[in-house]
């Protein structure tokens, strides 16, 4: 009875506070409105013309001589300007606000500290415990609305707070470790608590309010543990305190506070995690999770559905709520059932795309909004391709992804897209270079068709592929540099890949035997895989410049002469030193026939193109 009583003063008094606030409020705003009245009526006077006085009688001429002249009229007499606020230093600063959080911070941990301290050496008994606390909460609830009453506006947010704070401290203790109300009675109370501390603070328009007691309902579980796992209680009083904080964003589009309800949320959960999480338990962690997820996905959604553009900090939420759910959803269930979590990062990302859709139906859509849901459904996608692939598919995948999404930037004239395919692009080559790529050795293959060259080939043609699709969007008049690097990148990936296919069908072919028939076999094998590469980058140096000379680029050309000098550096550094005789002659006589195509090509080429 004393709790209900205690709970009943606790709607009451809120009540009572909101009303005669707004009493005030009102008897505020029609003072200023005739101090407004009043100033408008005397720029009104001041600005308007003196009527026109009533002509007197003519004076005679004697007395207008000997009268004094009439004065020159005055400046309208303008009204003074209403005092300003006095600014406040850092001192008032902190002496008016600073000090009395510190103060009220102070006040509740020694409050938690003590009913610990007194439960263990049995100096209250519960139910005394959780009626103390519950008092000395309302009495500084009441002095708060007092204060607020008197025109003290920071001293009764403090008051406020710590009272709101302390009265959770209560109730979840009662509930959660004295077990002295039943769960449905515990959760009522707090649904109610939650959401008068933030009637509170919305009626007070005081931020301060709601930031102290979300930031005293996350800290009530911490101060109150004793080291027993009671995880449905702990994960259905976070998710009411989110709703009610939630409640509040909505309202006031208030800063941070929902960025620190979430930021609590996970706390909790991570540090329940790390002590007392079993996989029995992994069900209510999932749902616990999924509830978090859903509700912050709704609350960063709301400026859309009431048509306002949303900001910086529901841009982060939105972008990192997914991955903290996603995360937190393969440390549970990968090791049971890895064959469903692409399939899980593939869903997430669906519900973002319709996330993403539902922002594009606006009359006006949200651009940031719209680059920062679409970039986190690709981005979803993107992890969802090694995460269920393996092998060379992962870099053939994010190729064609990459793709994929180049052209759809070019299509919508979308910046973001292909700021997003370069970014997958170089993910797909740095897994071709330092992952896919056989650097050491490889055991015997089938040329060209095999895994390793066919991911190559792929990720080659997507290159290409976005180089002819970037020629083609060219404007006309615009440089052609960014063709020619992706040209470029496509070439190398060909080059290196080439190269070492064919290096290594050698290598990977010499026998190791002691028998002196295996080292003959071993260098012949060495020596054609070095005949192999200086035929092949000749080849590849030809090519660059005919197409340099067929396109009239002279940057290819130069790539090709650049080509060709490594490779005369090889033939005369190593082929030349290492290689048989046959295995030389042929080398450099292939290399000199195709430079001497070339110089020819010099000699008719820049003639044609300076020809008019």
């Amino acid at each position: 009875m004393l709790a209900l009583l205690a709970a009943i003063g606790f709607l009451v008094l809120p009540i009572v506070a909101i009303v005669r606030t707004r009493k005030i409020r009102s008897l505020e705003n029609r003072l200023a409105g005739v101090e407004a009245a009043l100033l408008r009526v005397m720029q009104q006077e001041s600005a308007s013309p003196a009527a026109a006085p009533e002509l007197p009688p003519p004076i005679p001429a004697a007395v207008a001589e000997a009268a004094p002249a009439p004065p020159e009229p005055q400046a309208p007499i303008s009204p003074p300007p209403l005092p300003s606020a006095p600014e406040e230093n850092v001192e008032v600063v902190i002496g008016r606000r600073w000090v009395g959080w510190i103060a009220i911070a102070l006040i509740f941990a020694a409050a938690a500290f003590f009913l610990k301290y007194a439960f263990e050496n049995r100096w209250i008994d519960e139910l005394g415990r959780v009626i103390l606390g519950i008092a000395c909460s309302l009495v500084l609830i009441w002095a708060g609305y007092d204060r607020h009453r008197k025109g003290w506006p920071y001293l009764s947010q403090v008051l406020t707070g710590g009272g709101i704070a302390i009265i959770y401290l209560s109730i979840y203790g009662a509930f959660a470790y004295y077990h002295l109300v039943g769960q449905r009675s515990a959760f009522i109370f707090l649904a109610i608590i939650v959401a008068e501390a933030h009637l509170l603070a919305v009626g007070y328009r005081a931020p301060a309010i709601a930031i102290m007691a979300v930031t005293g309902g996350f800290l009530v579980p911490i101060l109150l543990s004793t080291g027993r796992d009671q995880y449905v209680s702990l994960f259905t009083y976070i998710a009411i305190l989110d709703i009610g904080t939630l409640a509040v964003v909505v309202a006031r589009s208030w800063r941070w506070i929902g960025s620190l309800a979430w930021a609590g949320s996970q706390i909790l959960f991570w540090a329940w995690y790390s002590e007392h999480y079993h996989p029995d338990k992994r069900v209510a962690a999932l749902v616990f999770q999924l509830v978090i997820f859903l509700l912050f996905l709704l609350a960063d959604m709301m400026p859309h559905l009431r048509s306002r553009p949303a900001g910086w900090e529901e841009w982060i939420r939105i972008a990192i709520n997914p991955f903290v759910f996603y995360a937190t959803c393969y440390a549970q269930l990968n090791d049971d059932h890895h064959a469903w979590m692409g399939s899980l990062a593939v869903l997430i990302a669906v519900v973002y795309t319709g996330v993403a859709r539902a922002v594009m139906s606006r009359r006006t859509p949200d651009s940031s909004m719209l680059f920062v849901t679409v970039g986190t459904a690709l981005a979803l996608l993107t992890i969802a391709i090694p995460v269920q692939l393996e092998s060379n598919w992962i870099t053939i995948c994010w190729s064609a992804e990459a793709l994929a999404l180049f052209w759809a930037g070019l299509k919508t004239s979308s910046a973001g897209l292909r700021a997003f395919a370069a970014i997958v692009f170089c993910l797909a080559l740095f897994r071709f270079l330092f992952i896919d790529t056989p650097w050491i050795s490889r055991a015997p293959f089938t040329p060209v068709l095999n895994r390793y060259f066919l991911g190559v080939l792929a990720t080659v043609a997507c290159l290409a592929g976005a180089a002819w699709l970037h020629w083609r969007a060219r404007r006309e008049g615009d440089s052609p540099r960014g063709t020619l690097a992706i040209a470029l990148a496509a070439f190398l990936v060909l080059w290196l890949g080439s190269s070492l296919e064919a290096w290594t069908w050698f290598t990977s072919r010499a026998i190791d035997s002691s028998s002196p028939t295996a080292a003959e076999t071993m260098r012949e094998m060495h020596w054609g895989a070095q005949l192999a590469l200086s035929l092949l980058w000749s080849v590849y140096a030809g090519l660059l410049t005919w197409a340099g000379f067929r396109a009239h680029m002279r940057p290819v050309r130069v790539a090709g002469l650049v080509l060709f000098g490594i490779t005369v550096c090889k033939a005369l550094l190593i082929d030349i030193s290492e290689m048989r005789q046959f295995y030389r002659i042929v080398a450099l006589l292939a290399l000199g026939l195709i430079l001497l195509r070339v110089a020819w090509t010099y000699q008719r080429g820049p003639r044609r193109e300076q020809a008019p």
